[in-house]
């Protein structure tokens, strides 16, 4: 099933105008929803209505009845907008039509490629059941801010220099370093991952039929980051998604710089740890339906103590000498993240 193509101006402006919005109400429906995607990236139109509650008993909002909203709805899946507004049986087969069941998804959730419904899958799953985040300064997220953690984090690994000329992977094998001499803000980086997606687009995998139009727009977007902001946006997607705990995710990270050729001494690690574990708990989170880490963790107690055990990057930096292993494993265990054995 395709998503429908955009209308033009003058449909969109005759379909509002059938549904009874005028200029007020739909000028801050754009701005709601694309808000909403940000902060939580995937939510039903029923669940749109009820932040809407929320956020009119705290902020000056446009009046606005059900109906209205999702009315808007189905007029917004035809407009050029940042996110995907789905009928609920193009995201599950089994679902019937509805219209507070439609789906509002950040397009970079639902990417153009294999599996595209996986991480608004998980995004779903994780948050059940969690309230949702509703500020009176939810409007501001149209626009998501980035955090000064981030920046932080970003000036640290910019100035990282890839110095291996090979890397080991998970598997024990050697691989030749293309990144040798280079600093991490100077090169766009693709991973094993990327690389293996890429071909699946081309149809250079078994059982896989190709596109070459969406291989063509997949290769053009992994190579317009650079290496220090595809780390920070790995971050950040593992965190939002919900699938992975947060030792796995520190644990692909250092992976991911070993493949770049990276690696750091003692106090550098550490810094690194403790830049990332800030921005991890202090960002708005897809799962946590927007709330930080730390705004909930006054809410719930007897949570797990996360673990990590060392890849073969930093095993490597043991065995040479440039890491130290027991000063690493006593700042991890600051940060409250228990290393295996």
């Amino acid at each position: 099933m395709s998503y429908p193509k955009p209308l033009s101006e003058k449909s969109l402006n005759r379909l509002y105008s059938e549904a009874g919005l005028n200029e007020i109400q739909i000028s801050f429906l754009h701005d709601f929803f694309a808000a909403c995607a940000n902060l939580y990236g995937v939510i039903t139109a029923e669940d749109a209505w009820d932040v809407y509650r929320e956020l009119s008993s705290k902020a000056e909002t446009p009046r606005l009845h059900r109906k209205d909203m999702y009315a808007a709805l189905g007029i917004l899946r035809r407009e050029s907008v940042p996110y995907y507004v789905f009928e609920a049986d193009e995201v599950y087969t089994e679902e019937p039509r509805a219209d507070k069941l439609r789906i509002v998804a950040l397009r970079e959730i639902v990417p153009q490629k294999y599996a595209r419904f996986w991480d608004l899958y998980h995004i779903l799953e994780a948050s059940d059941g969690k309230p949702f985040y509703v500020p009176e300064n939810l409007l501001t997220f149209v626009t998501m801010p980035e955090s000064r953690y981030e920046q932080e984090l970003l000036g640290l690994l910019g100035n990282l220099k890839a110095t291996l000329s090979e890397y080991e992977d998970n598997q024990g094998r050697m691989h030749p370093c293309k990144y040798q001499g280079k600093f991490l803000k100077g090169f766009a980086f693709v991973s094993a991952d990327d690389d293996f997606e890429l071909r699946i687009l081309r149809g250079e995998v078994d059982g896989f039929k190709g596109n070459s139009k969406k291989a063509e727009e997949y290769e053009k977007q992994i190579n317009s980051v650079t290496a220090d902001r595809y780390l920070v946006n790995g971050l950040k997607w593992r965190n939002s998604i919900g699938h992975f705990p947060p030792s796995k995710s520190i644990e692909y990270f250092f992976d991911s710089l070993t493949e770049m050729g990276v690696v750091l001494p003692s106090k550098q690690s550490e810094k690194l740890l403790a830049l990332i574990t800030d921005m991890n708990n202090n960002q708005h989170l897809w799962c946590n339906h927007g709330w930080t880490p730390s705004d909930l963790s006054a809410q719930f107690s007897g949570s797990v103590r996360p673990m990590l055990s060392f890849g073969p990057g930093i095993q490597q930096a043991f065995a040479n000498g440039s890491m130290d292993r027991t000063e690493l494993e006593r700042k991890m265990k600051e940060l409250g993240i228990e290393v295996l054995k």
